[in-house]
């Protein structure tokens, strides 16, 4: 099972695939964009990518980690796993026990 960042990271180098204008939107980012920004080129083109694939998610009402998972992971039971693990992290974050986040999320 990979990481909850290799399952994004994943996720969105398929996405960008999946829009080639996007992808060629970002590619064509120069230097000097990057520096209007005080960044450089490959954090612009990485911040870019985040915010697309942010906006995308939230246009569709998703979870962009849970849908990350989903279209990352060919293997349903692996991906089941993945969910799972980051619900419980995410449970734990709020400090809810796994019981009371699932009856909280209807799970």
């Amino acid at each position: 099972m990979k990481t909850i960042e290799e399952y994004y990271i994943l996720a969105k180098t398929l996405f960008l695939e999946a829009c080639p204008e996007i992808k060629s939107a970002i590619s064509a980012l120069t230097e000097a964009d990057a520096a209007r920004a005080g960044i450089t080129l490959p954090q612009l083109q990485a911040l870019q990518t985040d915010r697309a694939w942010a906006a995308w998610t939230r246009e569709r009402k998703l979870d962009g980690m849970l849908f990350a998972i989903q279209l990352a992971e060919p293997d349903k039971a692996v991906a089941a796993e993945a969910i799972e693990a980051y619900l419980r992290s995410h449970a734990e974050a709020l400090g809810m026990s796994w019981e009371a986040f699932c009856i909280k999320n209807e799970l």
